[in-house]
């Protein structure tokens, strides 16, 4: 058996699915060490029916959630069954982004033979008009949600020791996550509790808790055709709700602030997104 396996998590768009899993079947230097697993969450039109009939010919695993209940959820799916088969990792990516690095795989595990306190790894994420994402180096606080800002993007690029080609982390990027499954069968996978967004800071939460850490694979990148999905299936109101939920469950449950804290990061938070094109 590989000791990978890659979970594509689907939401009606299949035939990004499939021109993902072209793609990497296409890339010999990361097919021949992983297996494909996808996971349809519920969608509602025929998508499950079309991956059904491409999944032995293009030689994946499909797996179907019974009612749509949210990314982690659904992800949880695709972990916990490769758990149980006994994969050493998960890389868990969005059907939206683009591979360009062939090595790209490699260049990720050969962190977790380095550094034995790492869970989860990432690498560069770019924008398609080549803004870098910030890589999130810094664990945040009140400042660094409110009036820090935009200071915080800045310094959360920053810590790239000399020589090396990765730094640790505070959290790992969603869109593009290699997992050790072993660390997050401990951490009890993902918190299914929201349904989008802020997946991946509660993740960082429960592996930290867990003497876990997180780290940015800063030789190589992808590019994320951002929230695609999402755009084409969330009104602006049900987006900005399910953003402030989730955001405000990360505040209260793992970051332990008090109302008037969340409060004044939950402003912040809505502002980010008005400011950012994202409502």
């Amino acid at each position: 058996m590989k000791q990978i396996a890659i979970i594509i998590l689907n939401y009606k768009t299949w035939e990004l699915t499939l021109e993902l899993i072209t793609k990497i079947q296409q890339t010999p230097e990361i097919y021949r060490i992983c297996d494909l697993i996808v996971v349809d969450n519920c969608s509602p039109n025929n998508a499950y029916k079309e991956l059904s009939q491409e999944s032995a010919a293009l030689n994946y695993i499909l797996l179907g959630n019974t009612s749509n209940t949210g990314y982690a959820a659904g992800n949880n799916i695709g972990l916990r069954y490769a758990y149980k088969q006994g994969y050493e990792f998960a890389w868990i990516l969005n059907n939206d982004i683009l591979l360009e690095d062939s090595d790209i795989l490699n260049k990720m595990v050969s962190i977790f033979e380095e550094a034995k306190d790492v869970a989860a790894i990432s690498p560069d994420i770019y924008m398609p008009g080549g803004y870098l994402c910030n890589r999130e180096s810094i664990r945040p606080g009140v400042w660094e949600m409110s009036l820090g800002a935009i200071s915080y993007r800045k310094r959360g690029r920053e810590g790239l020791e000399k020589g090396k080609s990765w730094l640790y982390v505070y959290r790992p990027q969603g869109c593009c996550m290699l997992l050790k499954l072993s660390a997050i069968f401990q951490v009890g996978f993902m918190d299914e509790y929201t349904f989008l967004y802020c997946e991946e800071l509660i993740l960082a939460e429960r592996l930290l808790e867990s003497g876990y850490r997180c780290a940015c694979c800063t030789e190589t990148y992808i590019v994320h055709n951002h929230s695609f999905t999402v755009n084409s299936s969330l009104s602006k109101w049900n987006f900005v709700k399910s953003n402030l939920r989730s955001f405000d469950y990360y505040l209260r449950k793992y970051r332990k602030f008090h109302i008037i804290k969340r409060w004044w990061c939950n402003m912040f938070y809505v502002l980010k997104l008005f400011m950012t094109g994202q409502i």
